[in-house]
């Protein structure tokens, strides 16, 4: 993992960081494309009109990109092997954790611009409700896998490569109890 995770994401000890990551910074063209047009517009009203719209326009046009660039390096998405994490924030910080057993669902979208150039969005939903979201991120189908894999290797109902569970007894015992169960139900049917 070559990315620093934030200090303000609160990682336990014996968590093991599997990805994190940013926003794409392409998402700040549109930002750019507006400051640009509101720089253009004082600086041309300012010329032909002599007005003192310049003293607006400028630092407005120029504080809008200059914002959402901050908004994105402020924004940071981690998985671990336990959890998924969303922080937020450039004069405060808002972390959102989700622990992987409690992800139900999860599905990616891409756009027309996020399928040619290989960038999209990423849903999670959560056991509870607050649901997660990472946004405008790269490669978003191998993310939403990455997290399925960590969230269905996490319940501990079974195989060899799954984390131990609270819950008592093998995967073999309940489906033996399951059958038990489905059997009265047969009978008291008849």
């Amino acid at each position: 993992m070559t990315e620093s995770i934030d200090p303000a994401v609160p990682l336990d000890s014996h968590e093991s960081v599997t990805w994190a990551g940013h926003p794409r910074i392409t998402t700040v063209l549109p930002a750019l494309a507006t400051g640009l047009l509101l720089v253009a517009v004082g600086v041309v009203s300012s010329l032909v009109e002599e007005t003192l719209l310049f003293l607006a326009a400028v630092p407005i046009g120029a504080a809008i990109p200059l914002w959402k660039y901050l908004a994105i390096q402020g924004t940071q998405y981690v998985i671990t092997d336990q959890a998924l994490y969303v922080k937020h924030g450039v004069v405060t910080r808002h972390v959102t954790q989700a622990n992987l057993e409690t992800v139900q669902n999860s599905a990616y979208g891409q756009d027309i611009t996020g399928s040619m150039f290989g960038y999209g969005s990423v849903e999670f939903e959560i056991a509870g409700g607050n649901d997660l979201s990472f946004q405008a991120i790269d490669d978003p189908r191998k993310i939403r896998a990455l997290v399925d894999q960590a969230a269905s290797n996490n319940d501990g109902l079974g195989g060899n490569d799954r984390q131990e569970s609270d819950i008592p007894g093998t995967l073999t015992q309940w489906q033996r109890i399951r059958d038990e169960i489905r059997e009265i139900h047969t009978t008291i049917e008849d």
